[in-house]
């Protein structure tokens, strides 16, 4: 039997032709939700911070600020305390011991809406006991391991979340002892150490989270802050690490860990599944419209340690630094593509040049020297 294929690709040319990638609403039309982070510190030494900005695309790294918002802390007893903006979707309220004995909400008004967090109570957070280091050299656990440990002898607190923010200081591969003009195109001296030594500050983003309520005295021992594995750029000379600790109350607590779940323990179909979770704060204007965030509050606690090279050897950190050498007349021919230049022998006039991060560290970071170093 003869098979006639022509009208049957006729009649399929069309399905093809039309096909078209379909974009669920969320993706094409994603909603641009309020989001609210912030801490209300009672501390008295720390300022209460409140940033304010509004939901992007999947595919998007932007961020959008919500700026020129009315942002005011509200007590039980009726009293207020505007907070200020002090740059695009920032909010503070200077250093304050709060009452510890009412609660608090946040009220914002934005676009035309109106905001407010439930009344939340502030809890007391007892002193970070120690901030400690282990030097881990096996097959599976390669590097060091920073820990936290914190006890309340009241068996009050319970509910424990923690935030870091790290400062090391690291060198150029190599020390320059000249640099390139690129008007008139040529090499000259300068004084040695120019870009060699720096420092670079990185915030946390991991959740790190404990509960002692399994515990008969509520005692936090050694909490797992972040691993640093061998090799890494941060103990290459010196590095810091400041501790943060708060108290939280259940429901913080429970928000913060579907948080946890949601954006770290999801990557496989046997993963933990994402979970709704939209917080302690509500839309007063229109109830359907989704807030993302939960205000806590309290006294904060913190912690500072140093950590030398010298303590964690052997330590193996390796560039993908390459010296290679030039005529002076041809070097400016490796500037246009990257290269720095960091040393001219004597009497050749050979120049030695590297790509621009292996000479000069401000590129990747501050030659500002801590406050605290």
């Amino acid at each position: 039997m003869r098979t006639h294929l022509y009208p049957i690709l006729l009649l399929l040319l069309p399905a093809i032709a039309c096909k078209q990638t379909y974009e669920p609403p969320a993706i094409s039309h994603p909603p641009s939700d309020l989001v609210v982070e912030g801490w209300i510190e009672t501390n008295g030494s720390d300022s209460t911070v409140f940033t304010l900005s509004r939901t992007v695309k999947l595919d998007s790294n932007a961020y959008t600020p919500e700026s020129g918002a009315t942002v005011v802390l509200e007590d039980s007893l009726q009293n207020s305390y505007p907070l200020h903006e002090t740059q695009p979707g920032s909010y503070t309220y200077p250093a304050f011991a709060f009452n510890n004995n009412t609660s608090y909400r946040l009220h914002i008004t934005t676009g035309g809406k109106e905001y407010a967090s439930a009344y939340v109570p502030l809890v007391s957070s007892p002193p970070i006991d120690s901030v400690n280091f282990v030097r881990q050299q096996t097959e599976l656990n390669n590097g060091v391991q920073i820990y936290a440990s914190s006890h309340d002898p009241l068996n009050k607190t319970r509910y424990y979340r923690w935030q870091y923010q790290e400062t090391w200081e690291f060198h150029s591969a190599v020390e320059a002892t000249v640099q390139f003009d690129q008007n008139t195109r040529s090499i000259f001296t300068i004084m040695p150490g120019i870009g060699y030594v720096c420092w670079h500050n990185q915030n946390s983003t991991d959740i790190v989270l404990a509960s002692t309520t399994q515990l008969s005295s509520d005692l936090a021992y050694e909490v797992p802050i972040i691993f640093i594995p061998d090799g890494s750029q941060k103990l290459t000379v010196r590095y810091s690490i400041f501790v943060k600790q708060y108290g939280l109350t259940k429901d913080a607590f429970t928000w913060w860990q579907i948080l946890q779940k949601n954006t770290e323990q999801i990557g496989s179909i046997f993963g933990v599944q994402p979970s709704a979770n939209p917080g302690n704060i509500r839309c007063l204007t229109d109830t359907s419209e989704l807030v993302l965030g939960f205000v806590s509050g309290g006294n904060s606690q913190t912690q500072r340690i140093f950590i030398t090279n010298d303590q964690i050897k052997p330590w193996e950190y390796k560039t993908d630094c390459v010296d290679a050498t030039c005529s002076p007349s041809a070097f400016y021919n490796y500037w246009d593509q990257g290269f720095l230049p960091w040393l001219q022998e004597t009497p050749s006039g050979l120049v030695h040049y590297e790509y621009k991060t292996c000479v000069d560290c401000r590129l990747t970071g501050t030659d500002i020297r801590p406050s605290f170093w």
